[in-house]
């Protein structure tokens, strides 16, 4: 089926022809900038802490998550050679550039001195510049249309900070303290690059790095001795970016020596419906926000307490879609599109059951947040860069299920308080909306390939939990919270047009 009337029949003729195939090359110098996203999964444990003497910390929750993520823009520099008809490999190097910071407040620096559980007491894992220094190997699914793998060298600067400056701190000094390291670990990825017009080549990709651990010490003096705490910081990131870059030399064009090309000579219609699969990652940033507590007849005065506490996370998503799509015009499409996205990731903050309860950092308290299916309808808008590649914007409605569970079965929490039930569990699906853009380009025969980036947020979900005692001083303990949600999905995905 096509929109196109007689008149613009004509005129999606002359668009859609092929150009006469040349011979050339995907090897020459290329530079180019990049945009997109860098999700951190940062663990800090404890190791050791000092205070006239060490501590046993094996009854301590010692361990504590720092994801987050953040925009990042990354320049980018490299050389290709094309090796036979369908083959490209060569060497690449980029800097990025992002800056994000995950805070933990009423956290300072350790498992029985941090947990102050003041507003302005916190402690922080900063990252700022990466870079890496890669091979890339690539085969040429069309002449103008590459898929690589990339892998290399990769460095992270990042910081750690610790700001104690509450009552319970006891005046220790230096209220803040900061360090920081740069990194070497490796990094491996994939994408998708294709040739648009002139010297142009626009490309999405994703890589993740990962930079093993590096130890952190925190020293401060207090009354009446000074404290210590060693801890590991374990560090990996997610990146996803799309960039155009500029290729030296002579433009790449189809090539009658390739394998593909007298399939990719053919340039039929984009009307038509089609089903596909996406694999990719999903980016959640997620906040829980602590509205009210109250143990018995007495309500607890949040005013000055870390109410507020991240529970982000980055999970692998596959992603069955399918839509319709209309060609309106030689170079504009419309279309409507649905998807399932399949990711299943829970954070947990252990010694976390209340505000109230908190300080005790005994195991078997807990916190956690869980993210599971998520699904969209969304209609989209497409421009044709060339017959065969196409830039489009998409938006829509957004659905995300979520749960929530409350873990209280700590000695504190069964023995002194008397709470039951020890496990509370609630669950619910959030609609929200969603945007995004991403990039499309026709392979041989009815197949198409994409990448595509999206945004989503849920706004908030009220949880509440509740727990009975046997002390009629404690019963019972109630709990508000709140949950914000929102997710960055980076997909990639192969679908079949029918026509």
């Amino acid at each position: 089926m096509s929109l196109a009337g007689p008149a613009r029949a004509a005129d999606l003729a002359s668009f859609t022809k092929a150009p006469p195939l040349a011979a050339s090359s995907w090897t020459g110098f290329y530079a180019g900038l990049g945009l997109g996203l860098r999700s951190t999964r940062s663990d800090l444990t404890s190791t050791s802490a000092d205070r006239d003497g060490p501590f046993d910390l094996s009854g301590a929750v010692i361990t504590q998550p720092f994801d987050g993520t953040g925009f990042r823009v990354n320049p980018y520099a490299g050389y290709n050679w094309q090796v036979g008809s369908g083959w490209v490999v060569g060497v690449e190097g980029d800097v990025g550039f992002g800056d994000q910071a995950t805070t933990l407040h009423g956290f300072t620096y350790g498992p029985f001195f941090g947990w102050s559980t003041y507003q302005a007491d916190s402690l922080s894992v900063r990252t700022s510049w990466d870079a890496s220094l890669r091979g890339r190997a690539g085969f040429l699914l069309t002449p103008a249309t590459l898929l690589y793998a990339t892998a290399g060298l990769a460095w992270q600067h990042y910081d750690i900070t610790s700001t104690c400056v509450s009552l319970s701190c006891n005046d220790a000094t230096p209220a803040v303290v900061s360090s920081a390291t740069t990194r070497t670990g490796w990094t491996l990825g994939a994408g998708l690059e294709t040739a648009l017009t002139g010297n142009w080549l626009l490309r999405a990709e994703y890589r993740y790095a990962d930079f093993g651990s590096a130890p952190f010490a925190i020293a401060r003096m207090a009354n009446p001795a000074p404290v210590t705490e060693t801890f590991d910081a374990k560090l990996a990131t997610h990146t996803a970016s799309v960039g155009l870059a500029y290729k030296l030399g002579e433009p790449v064009s189809a090539s009658r020596s390739h394998p593909m090309a007298a399939q990719a000579a053919m340039l039929p219609s984009w009307t038509g419906a089609y089903v596909g699969l996406g694999l990719g990652a999903r980016a959640t940033r997620t906040d829980m926000i602590a509205r009210s507590e109250s143990v018995g007849d007495f309500a607890f005065d949040l005013t000055e307490r870390a109410n507020t506490r991240p529970f982000d996370n980055v999970a692998f998503r596959a992603s069955p879609y399918a839509g319709y799509l209309w060609q309106v015009a030689p170079q504009w499409t419309a279309g409507v599109e649905g998807d399932v996205g399949f990711a299943d990731r829970t954070t947990i903050r252990e010694g976390f059951t209340s505000i109230f309860l908190a300080d005790s950092q005994s195991p078997g308290e807990s916190l956690s947040v869980r993210s599971r299916w998520d699904a969209s309808l969304r209609a989209r808008l497409g421009y044709l860069v060339n017959p065969r590649t196409m830039i489009y914007a998409t938006g829509g409605l957004a659905w995300q299920n979520v749960e929530l569970t409350s873990t209280c079965t700590s000695r504190p929490c069964t023995g002194f308080f008397a709470l039951s039930p020890g496990v509370i569990r609630s669950s619910t699906t959030k609609t929200g909306w969603t945007v995004g853009g991403g990039l499309e380009t026709a392979l041989w025969g009815n197949w198409l390939a994409r990448a595509e980036y999206r945004y989503a947020d849920y706004g908030k979900t009220s949880f509440t939990t509740a727990r009975s005692s046997t002390n009629p001083d404690f019963n019972p303990s109630v709990n508000v919270w709140d949950v914000a949600m929102r997710a960055h999905l980076a997909t990639f995905g192969l679908a079949y047009r029918f026509q």
